[in-house]
């Protein structure tokens, strides 16, 4: 697939099958991950002009879109990682809901 995003956080991120994994990342493992669908391809060039918060906003949004897996591509140092994305997309919804759980607390006990 070739539908490449150039980011302004400092990477790139580009959707591929999860078949062509293999062959695209020789010696990846991908025993941990589901290589049924779409993946997210996430390549890192300069690691001083990742935007954290930028790259986190894609991995996620791509996780609500049905991608179930992430691979990173730290071209730098030449380390490659396949992680699951739905664990990522339950850990900030889990966060999103304990916010909102924590605003619900303090406007009953302020009583606003």
């Amino acid at each position: 697939m070739a539908a490449v995003q150039n980011i302004r956080g400092g990477f790139k991120a580009e959707r591929e099958f999860g078949f062509a994994l293999e062959g695209r990342f020789p010696g990846l493992d991908l025993s941990g991950v589901d290589t049924e669908g779409v993946a997210m391809v996430v390549e890192i060039g300069d690691p001083r002009r990742l935007n954290l918060h930028q790259l986190s906003r894609v991995l996620v949004g791509a996780a609500k879109g049905g991608v179930k897996t992430a691979v990173i591509n730290f071209r730098a140092k030449g380390m490659v990682t396949a992680v699951p994305l739905f664990n990522l997309f339950a850990m900030v919804d889990e966060s999103a809901r304990l916010k909102e759980m924590r605003k619900l607390e303090k406007a009953i006990r302020t009583g606003v």
